[in-house]
Parts: C-alpha cells; sequence; structure tokens
C-alpha cells in the first residue's frame, strides 16, 4: 500500500443518522454514532458536573459507589437511546463497542451479561432529572456496561448502559414507545470544561504520550488566516514544541496532516489543507532545523471531523493540525 493511500484511511467519511423522533434540541454527542433507527428519549445538553465513573461493580447503590471508581470533572451531556423493536442488548453494545474502536477510545471496565454488579438503580437520579422514568433499573439480568476514555492529552470520558426494559414506571409521554424487550442505552459523556484549554497550547511531553498512546495528536496551536496558508506568527510556541519533540526523539517520524471544517468547497477545502500541511513541514526544516526525511505532508480536508461541523465549537475542533506517527 502507498504513501497517499495509507493516509486517505485517516479521511474516511461517516454518517450520522438522526431520526425525527427525537426529543425536540436534542443531538448526538459529537463524532458518536447511534444505533441505526435509535430515538433520543431522554437528553440533557452538556453543562459543568461530575460524574462517577463505575470501574467494578457497585457497593452501593444509592448514593452509587463501587468496589473501584473513578470521579470525573467537566462538561457532563447525557443520552437515553429507544432502540428499534427487536433488537437486543447484546446488538446495542456490540455497536458501542465498534464506536470506542473506531474512535480509538480506550475501555476501562467492561460489564457483560454474565458479570456479576446490579447498575440500574445506580442511575435512579439520572432517570428522575431526565424524567424517564424507571425504565433503566429492573432487569439485572440483561445489563450491559462499557466505560472508556480518549486518548487526549485531556480525555473526554464515555459511559454507556444498556439494558432491556423489564417493568418499573414508565413516564406519560413514553406510553406506547418503551415496551416490554425493547432495549435502551444510556449514554453519557464528560468532556474537558474549557474547550480552548483542549484546542491550544500542546507541550512536547504531551504530544509525546498521545503519539504513544494514540499514534497521533490533534493540536490547535498552529494558526493560518481564513483562506490563507501562511503560518502566522502566534503559532511559535507549537512549532517549538514540536522540533523540541523530534530533538528528543531522535527515531521519530512523523507524518504532518492538515484538516479544515465543512466551510467552503471540498476541493478547495482539500487543496488548502494540503498547502498548510506543507507548509508546516517548511516552517519545522527551515527554522527549526528538523531533518527533512523526517518529516512529510498530507491534507485531509473537510474529511475526517472529530466534531460536529453544525456549531461554530464544532468548527474549531475541525479545525487542526495532526501529527501522525510513521
Amino acid at each position: 500500500m502507498t504513501l497517499t493511500h495509507r493516509l486517505t484511511l485517516l479521511c474516511l467519511i461517516f454518517v450520522v443518522h438522526t431520526p425525527a423522533a427525537d426529543i425536540p434540541g436534542s443531538k448526538d454527542p459529537p463524532g458518536m454514532k447511534r444505533y441505526e433507527g435509535s430515538e433520543i428519549i431522554g437528553y440533557r445538553a452538556a453543562q459543568f458536573d461530575e460524574f462517577l465513573l463505575p470501574l467494578a461493580p457497585p457497593s452501593q447503590l444509592s448514593p452509587p459507589a463501587y468496589g473501584k471508581s473513578l470521579k470525573a470533572e467537566g462538561l457532563v451531556s447525557r443520552y437515553t437511546y429507544l432502540a428499534p423493536s427487536g433488537r437486543s442488548a447484546t446488538e446495542l453494545l456490540r455497536n458501542y463497542k465498534l464506536e470506542f474502536q473506531r474512535l480509538g477510545l480506550t475501555t476501562l471496565y467492561e460489564k457483560g451479561v454474565a458479570d456479576r454488579g446490579w447498575f440500574g438503580p445506580t442511575l435512579n437520579e439520572i432517570s428522575d432529572q431526565d424524567q424517564i422514568g424507571q425504565i433503566l433499573a429492573y432487569n439485572e439480568a440483561q445489563e450491559r456496561l462499557l466505560v472508556g476514555r480518549s486518548k487526549d492529552p485531556k480525555p473526554t470520558y464515555y459511559y454507556v448502559f444498556v439494558t432491556v426494559y423489564k417493568d418499573g414506571v414508565i413516564p406519560e409521554r413514553l406510553n406506547g414507545m418503551v415496551q416490554k424487550d425493547r432495549a435502551i442505552a444510556q449514554l453519557v459523556v464528560i468532556a474537558p470544561e474549557h474547550m480552548e484549554e483542549k484546542m491550544t497550547f500542546v507541550n512536547a511531553d504531551e504530544m509525546s504520550h498521545s503519539l504513544s498512546d494514540a499514534g497521533k495528536v490533534a493540536l490547535y496551536g498552529i494558526y493560518f488566516d481564513t483562506d490563507k496558508d501562511s503560518i502566522r506568527g502566534d503559532s511559535q510556541p507549537t512549532l517549538q514544541e514540536i522540533a523540541k519533540l523530534m530533538t528528543a526523539n531522535l527515531q521519530l517520524k512523523l507524518h504532518i496532516v492538515g484538516h479544515t471544517d465543512n466551510q467552503g468547497k471540498p476541493d478547495y477545502n482539500l487543496e488548502l489543507s494540503r498547502r498548510r500541511a506543507a507548509n508546516v513541514v517548511r516552517e519545522l526544516t527551515s527554522k527549526f532545523g528538523v531533518a527533512a526525511g523526517r518529516l512529510d505532508s498530507f491534507g485531509c480536508g473537510l474529511y475526517a471531523p472529530v466534531a460536529s461541523n453544525e456549531s461554530e465549537e464544532g468548527r474549531a475542533k475541525n479545525r487542526r493540525v495532526e501529527l501522525v506517527k510513521w
């Protein structure tokens, strides 16, 4: 496989399915697909909060406590998905495990159908706040659980609870929708509190850690004016850290990969991302003394988003330069 073919694999496009029956104002978490045909029946938009992530079975149901846990703090959003009729908890869990793989997430804990632990009642507070009744609580035998994190220096955490409705109070608005044996997924996402902290300066040690862990690192501290490929002067601190990284790791070779949002024509964005990436390589070799044979450049344009382009916040995440380890 040629270098171009290998790098093109980084630029795969995926489609997010969004049924019309979702709660008004709700939307999927950025970058994560749902099980096809599912509907959002419970939702809370991101707000600063904390969430106790289980890494072992519950030792106490209320308030929730676990044999091992991790307290995550940040922008917490919640999503309750009702799967299409006839789907099983196993199918839902398999779907989310594939999503974890696609997003490059590290699995911290998994509870399968044969593993001990009754997690449903630990979600009672969420169920009350999101007005979904008792639909998550009473089917211990069908519960599955998946907890993971991104490989970013400041990670995003994901909690996925899957069950099949068996018993319990159903709110009036869900009557006729939630029926016995209908599979349900509860998703909680905990993102860093301030996106700007995640999206600006990353030092050489953090770059090295992310490259070792994930094989790549997204940088938001290399700046270009709109529709321009020349590197702005305020990019120098991040470029210096890349040079420091290369000096400390003399065997390291990097692909410099440019990305854009979806504003403008796709072909134009693709070419712009290529020129920007090439200029980063030129800057590192000409001004920072990095050997040209240790770097190359590639542009993905708008074809590898990490967030939805429907908001400025998402578009800002997509405008980035990535270092990808050879």
